[in-house]
């Protein structure tokens, strides 16, 4: 027997877990209010459902599956305590989604619940990239984007595979929409009453997208101040570092932000800094053997970044002004990119592709080699002149960006000397300063005769020996057997402690 609901409820749960089917919905809130004894059956259900998209409160995306997503109508008629609501509930599923994501290998391409990527060719998010899984290689010419994490699967997923309940109805697959709440641009425009052109997405049709409210994009944008929290960190050579670390929602609204947008800006080669697959090594591996290696330094790089910086580089990767005026206000603060956002390193990189790409032409011609890792830039060559030269345009072509070089901290090392790139030696292959050697053996040496020492640096020890491991010099096999007989002893004592304990 069908029974009266609470329809806002019902809505409610649809903008928690969009895109989603009505049974997915109603076992949802079945996991919220434990103690409701009755709820509506599926002819109340599909009869709300129906009574929703007559209405335009809801777009249906998979007719198949009955996936539906709210439409900017629904968001506002929808109350305002459970539009709070829904913003904290959503957020929450969505970090969960994201960390699920982190352990997926990159199909950035990937459209299972969609058109294909080929099919809708979008300017908005580089859509016509081609599609991992085709057969077909990127060309050389062609610039690295990041394509570091998949699109996120859809929340409901995540929550049951948390509380291990079965939120899917029988014959559901895996959706990773590319919109997140919406598998085209054309579905989202359509959901939000055709608000922006074509290729461009208001900031209304990203809390769409997103699946939250627009007013909380635009708290993060006005009021940014009121979501981040500050702490120092000392610097290498003295002095503190002021890092400003986004609150929960808005660092969970910038994880999305990189991963569906930032994703596809365009880094250059050189660049190898905050990628997967590159590292301080990869960088210092170009420079072995040389007869000068020069290091030079951005002065202030974060901090220089500018919000026109941001929304410049969005729309020459092809991100609509819309949109790019959205996001270049929600990852950035005092209109600088924080550091301590996970956006800023993705953009430090893109920011000065043109500037790699001119370095990277220039080098080649003249016979050196040139990297950059964040704001650490690289120049090796076989003659001092040409390093000299190199680092003088260097200087007028990052002015022309509005940075400026450290003076202080240029340096030019002969092969007669240590030559060190990123803090690894160059000079007949990548490794480890000595003295950095040294130190970590003896912390590990300690570790081995004092444990109980190191009970509470466990993890520092594991990353130091992974660290290590990664080199091949600087540690024999007798070495290694000893440090893992370290590792051992102070693992065993943290387990012991810990039985104690319980």
């Amino acid at each position: 027997m069908s029974i009266r609901f609470n329809d806002q409820l019902l809505l409610w749960g649809l903008g928690v877990l969009q895109p989603a089917a009505p049974q997915e919905v109603l076992a949802f809130l079945k996991l919220v209010y434990p103690t409701v004894e009755q709820w509506p059956d599926e002819l109340y259900l599909n009869d709300c459902f129906s009574h929703w998209e007559n209405s335009n409160y809801i777009v249906v995306l998979n007719k198949k599956y009955s996936m539906y997503s709210l439409t900017a109508l629904a968001n506002m008629r929808m109350d305002v305590k459970l539009r709070r609501q829904r913003d904290k509930a959503r957020i929450s599923l969505l970090r969960a989604a994201y960390d699920a994501s982190l352990g997926l290998p990159g199909a950035m391409d990937q459209d299972l619940g969609g058109a294909s990527p080929s099919s809708e060719i979008s300017s908005t998010l580089q859509e016509g990239s081609r599609p991992v899984g085709s057969g077909s290689k990127p060309s050389r010419t062609e610039p690295t984007r990041l394509r570091t994490r998949t699109y996120w699967s859809r929340v409901s997923e995540q929550l049951s595979t948390q509380v291990g309940l079965d939120f899917h109805s029988p014959g559901i697959p895996s959706f990773q929409y590319r919109y997140c709440s919406f598998p085209t641009l054309k579905a989202l425009h359509l959901a939000s009453m055709g608000e922006s052109s074509e290729k461009d997405m208001s900031l209304s049709e990203l809390g769409l997208a997103i699946g939250v409210s627009p007013r909380l994009l635009t708290s993060f944008i006005h009021k940014p101040e009121n979501h981040y929290r500050h702490f120092n960190l000392p610097k290498k050579g003295g002095g503190e570092r002021d890092i400003a670390a986004p609150r929960f929602f808005l660092k969970t609204i910038q994880y999305w932000i990189k991963s569906y947008i930032l994703c596809h800006l365009k880094v250059h080669d050189s660049c190898h800094a905050y990628m997967g697959g590159r590292s301080i090594k990869t960088n210092a591996e170009k420079h072995i053997g040389k007869a000068y290696v020069a290091n030079v330094d951005i002065e202030n790089f974060f901090g220089n970044i500018t919000k026109e910086h941001v929304f410049r580089v969005l729309e020459e990767n092809g991100v609509g002004r819309n949109l790019a005026t959205a996001i270049s206000g929600i990852v950035t603060l005092n209109r600088v990119i924080p550091q301590g956002a996970p956006t800023s390193p993705v953009i430090s990189n893109a920011v000065l592709y043109k500037f790699d790409e001119a370095m990277s032409k220039i080098s080649g011609a003249n016979g050196l080699v040139y990297s950059r890792y964040a704001d650490d830039i690289t120049f090796s060559a076989d003659s001092r002149a040409a390093i000299e030269s190199i680092v003088s345009k260097c200087r007028e072509l990052l002015a022309g960006e509005g940075f400026n070089l450290k003076d202080e901290k240029t340096r030019v090392a002969s092969n007669r000397a240590s030559q060190r790139v990123t803090g690894l030696v160059v000079n007949e292959k990548v490794q480890l300063p000595r003295e950095y050697r040294r130190r970590i053996r003896a912390i590990f040496n300690n570790a081995l005769r004092n444990p109980q020492e190191y009970a509470d640096r466990l993890d520092e020890l594991y990353g130091y020996f992974g660290y290590l491991s990664s080199f091949s010099c600087g540690r024999n096999a007798k070495q290694i057997r000893k440090d893992r007989i370290a590792l051992y002893r102070v693992r065993r004592l943290v387990r012991l402690q810990k039985s104690k304990d319980e």
